[in-house]
């Protein structure tokens, strides 16, 4: 001490110890937190370990991706094609090709309809499963042996078990024609039957080598074209609300409809469906 009173006064022995006090107890929480275990343990990586976790993250997005299960482009809905990668330009344009009344005969029919990139075609491919129907020779359907022509059925008389001789129909189409048929109280032309779900061209020209229309349905209570309002003209089985009030709309800015025919002209018109709308139709 007296060593330091020599060379220190006393404000600086003062300030000296102050320093001295400080520094303690920052020296005691440096030794602590040195020997303190980490809160949070640091773990070197196990290669073998991370292997096998990125392979059951692959694995784990392959069971969450979409499976492709067999499908027909004929009757592609609008989820179906968002499952199976389809962009909305191509499913904008295989819906406009079925609108025409066409149907895809081949996988590579429509691939080129659809627009599909090789890659997404290559995938796709296996599972494209587009019904065959090869038409039956001519002796097979209108004429026997003997080369006597075969008497047709009414098909609105017709049971399912009958309508399954035809080729290309079976079991759940034969139903369905039957069901259609006692919907519509009896079909009155042939294109009704266009409008049945799944019956593939070939089937419907089938029908007819066995079938006709021998007792068509008579449609009373036409609607007149020319006066009736939206609510009136939507009794047309074939006519939504859209449509009704496309047609009333042409009917102010154009004068009333000359003929049925006339009905073409409205924008939007299902042309394909014209003989079926005419039915319930008549102009006065």
């Amino acid at each position: 001490m007296v060593a330091y009173n020599r060379h220190f006064n006393r404000a600086q022995r003062a300030a000296l110890l102050v320093f001295i006090l400080l520094l303690i107890p920052a020296e005691i929480y440096t030794v602590y937190r040195a020997r303190r275990p980490a809160k949070y343990p640091v773990f070197a990586p196990d290669s073998s370990a991370m292997a096998v976790l990125d392979s059951l993250r692959v694995e784990a997005a392959r069971n969450h991706r979409p499976k492709i299960y067999p499908f027909n482009p004929n009757y592609l809905s609008g989820y179906k094609a968002y499952v199976l990668g389809i962009d909305t330009p191509g499913l904008k344009r295989i819906r406009a090709f079925r609108a025409q009344g066409k149907y895809f005969k081949n996988a590579d029919e429509f691939r080129r309809v659809a627009g599909l990139p090789d890659s997404l075609y290559a995938v796709l491919k296996p599972y494209i499963r587009i019904p065959q129907f090869k038409k039956p020779k001519r002796k097979d359907f209108g004429y026997t042996k003997n080369q006597t022509p075969v008497v047709k059925q009414d098909i609105n008389t017709a049971t399912a078990e009958e309508l399954k001789a035809v080729y290309g129909i079976g079991d759940k189409l034969s139903v369905r024609i039957v069901r259609y048929r006692d919907k519509l109280g009896g079909f009155s032309i042939r294109e009704q039957l266009k409008d049945i779900y799944a019956l593939s061209p070939e089937a419907y020209e089938n029908l007819w080598e066995r079938f006709e229309i021998r007792t068509p349905k008579p449609i009373t209570n036409k609607i007149k074209l020319n006066k009736a309002d939206i609510q009136q003209l939507r009794r047309n089985p074939y006519i939504d609300f859209d449509l009704a009030e496309r047609i009333v709309e042409y009917r102010a800015l154009h004068g009333p409809f000359e003929r049925l025919e006339d009905l073409k002209k409205v924008p939007g018109f299902p042309v394909e469906k014209y003989k079926r709308i005419a039915l319930y139709l008549q102009l006065d």
